[in-house]
C-alpha cells in the first residue's frame, strides 16, 4: 500500500511538472504568452493539468510491476507499457485530442509508442546504471579480500 502511494503521488508530481514544463516551452514557441494563454479558457486549462496527472500516474502506477521478480523483465515492461499507453489513449480520446478517423488514430498511436519507448528507455538506463555500480562494488569487494 505504502509503495502505491509513492508511486500515485510520483505520478501526480511528474504530471504537474510536465505541464509546467509545457507551458513554459510551448508559451515561449507561440511569441507572444499572452496570447497563447488566452487561447483557451479556464475549464480547457484545467482540463489540460488534470489530463497531464492522469496520463503520468497512468505510467508511473503500473511500474509496480517491476517489484515482481516472478514475471520476466521484457514481459514486465511490455505489461508495464501497455497500461500506460492504453490510459494515454483513453485520456486522449476524452480530452478531444484524438479526432475520428484512422490517420488521427494512428498518430496518437505512434505518439503515445513513442512516448512509451522514451519513459522505458529511461527507466532501463536507470536499472542498467545501478548495476553497474552493484558489479562494480561486488568486483573491488572481491578484489580486497
Amino acid at each position: 500500500m505504502k509503495n502505491l502511494l509513492k508511486k500515485i503521488c510520483a505520478g501526480i508530481a511528474m504530471g504537474c511538472f510536465a505541464f509546467v514544463a509545457m507551458l513554459f516551452v510551448a508559451s515561449a514557441f507561440a511569441g507572444d504568452v499572452n496570447t497563447f494563454f488566452a487561447a483557451r479558457t479556464g475549464e480547457e486549462w484545467l482540463r489540460l493539468a488534470a489530463c497531464f496527472i492522469v496520463i503520468s500516474t497512468g505510467f508511473y502506477v503500473p511500474s509496480l510491476i517491476y517489484k515482481s521478480e516472478e514475471i520476466a523483465l521484457g514481459l514486465r515492461t511490455l505489461i508495464h507499457m501497455l497500461i500506460g499507453t492504453v490510459i494515454y489513449l483513453v485520456t486522449a480520446y476524452f480530452a478531444g485530442w484524438m479526432k475520428a478517423g484512422l490517420g488521427a488514430t494512428a498518430l496518437y498511436l505512434l505518439l503515445a509508442v513513442g512516448t512509451a519507448a522514451v519513459i522505458w528507455l529511461c527507466i532501463f538506463f536507470y536499472i542498467k546504471g545501478q548495476a553497474k555500480r552493484i558489479n562494480r562494488k561486488i568486483k573491488e569487494n572481491q578484489q580486497n579480500e
